[in-house]
């Protein structure tokens, strides 16, 4: 299912705000798209997504999980979910579709909160990430508003198209020399936070933040670290969560075939990120997002590559 920090921090209340997604969400980093539906808003956070409404309580999460066929995503979705104190115990199903859709209710607590959770997930048809989809709410506000928020939002799912990747050993790749130069012995890295405080006193508000480092050290290897936290409170309850994952493998920056830059990395494991370069008054970007570029020479051991 969904990591219980993920769970914990949907226990919030969204309120609609301008910087917020709203309609058709594309992302091709997870392998699908969806639509959040009218009159709700939603964040991206580590590991997918989060979906509120103003006045209606709970929200609805999507992540990304690998099921290796319909029976691994069955199963999983039979399993319970909990960790520490908390705990969620299906209740009804898991109820298979003809469209390989699995649904399963549980409820049990977050944290000493009574909840009510439904998840929802179409098994990818081609063995890609399948998106899980969710509602969770405390349960005596676990209402009708929330349940067809889930039900639309699952119905307009779709999975994208796999990118082709040419395999490395059969593509002779240009470097890119001045990007090359520019991300040299530098660290990248890219801060994100958001606060949702409660609408009025005794609700649940919560927040999260993000650093995700990127160390490109001289030699070509690079090491990433990325730390996200996660914390809800309210009158009666509060919780906190936290995750720290790290890599690391060696890096280049190529010249794409549309012409644009980007930044390839390749882990021990033989798994490859690509990130799109972009540069703009002396500012780095990153498949769009701002990036901080330090390093030792300019910035101090503080804020320098760990590098050997």
């Amino acid at each position: 299912m969904v990591r219980l920090p993920f769970l914990l921090f949907a226990l919030c209340s969204f309120g609609v705000r301008g910087q917020e997604l709203t309609g058709v969400q594309h992302d091709t980093r997870l392998g699908f798209e969806f639509t959040i539906p009218e009159g709700w808003a939603g964040v991206q956070a580590e590991g997918g997504y989060m979906i509120g409404h103003a006045t209606v309580s709970g929200a609805i999460l999507i992540s990304a999980n690998h099921h290796a066929d319909l029976d691994a995503l069955v199963q999983a979705f039979s399993e319970p979910t909990s960790e520490g104190s908390s705990a969620l115990e299906v209740i009804s199903g898991p109820e298979l579709s003809e469209d390989s859709t699995v649904t399963v209710v549980q409820a049990g607590t977050l944290e000493g909160t009574s909840v009510r959770m439904i998840a929802m997930a179409k098994l990818h048809p081609s063995g890609g990430n399948t998106a899980n989809v969710l509602a969770l709410a405390p349960m005596d506000a676990f209402g009708a508003e929330l349940e067809a928020a889930l039900i639309n939002t699952q119905q307009s799912l779709r999975y994208l198209p796999a990118i082709s990747r040419r395999e490395e050993t059969n593509t002779e790749e240009v470097i890119d020399q001045p990007w090359t130069e520019r991300l040299s012995g530098t660290r990248l890295t890219y801060l994100e936070s958001y606060s949702s405080p409660a609408p009025k006193e005794g609700d649940i508000g919560g927040g999260y933040s993000i650093d995700r480092r990127i160390d490109l050290c001289t030699e070509g290897y690079y090491k990433t670290d990325s730390q996200s936290e996660q914390s809800f409170s309210g009158s009666d309850v509060s919780a906190y969560g936290s995750e720290r994952t790290n890599g690391s493998g060696t890096w280049r920056t190529v010249i794409m075939p549309d012409g644009t830059s980007a930044l390839k990395l390749r882990a021990h494991d033989g798994s490859t990120r690509e990130y799109q370069l972009g540069f703009e008054d002396d500012k780095t970007y990153l498949n769009g997002q701002r990036w901080y570029r330090t390093s030792l020479a300019a910035d101090g051991p503080d804020y320098a590559p760990d590098c050997p």
